[in-house]
């Protein structure tokens, strides 16, 4: 009996290290650069004063290894308002680019996911995770 119980754990552990070895390898480069989209409103019950928005995200290299620094923007009349630098870094158990931002009225997570030239992400509201903007954004030429 023994040797059927190690036989599957075999098994199991080749599979197992075979799915770890073909995850994707997530690099500031899958982020850098500039993004362009929409940020609307998800939950209008837990965040009243939301409005959507025409966004303009631009990454670069963070002040850290495997960290990038987001310069977030806003169109009002067709020109570009800044609204603030989050930094983030990739959360794997997440499996996003994450960002935690705290003022003296909320404290948020930003999660991103990018597939090719697509970027679509969240902001939740901590700690009663409501998810307040849905964030889709493609790459900038």
């Amino acid at each position: 009996m023994p040797k059927v119980v190690t036989g599957c754990v075999c098994v199991w552990f080749v599979l197992n290290v075979g799915a770890l070895c073909l995850a994707p390898q997530h690099t500031i480069e899958e982020l850098r650069g500039t993004w362009r989209g929409t940020s609307k409103c998800a939950d209008l019950v837990a965040a009243p004063a939301c409005q959507d928005e025409t966004v303009v995200y631009e990454f670069r290299n963070g002040d850290k290894a495997g960290t990038v620094i987001m310069a977030a923007d806003k169109i009002v009349n067709g020109a570009r308002v800044p609204m603030g630098d989050l930094t983030f870094a990739y959360d794997a158990p997440l499996a996003c680019w994450r960002s935690d931002f705290e003022s003296p009225r909320l404290k948020s997570r930003w999660c991103f996911t990018v597939e090719g030239n697509t970027l679509n992400g969240t902001a939740t509201l901590l700690p009663g995770h409501q998810v307040v903007r849905r964030i889709n954004a493609t790459r900038v030429p």
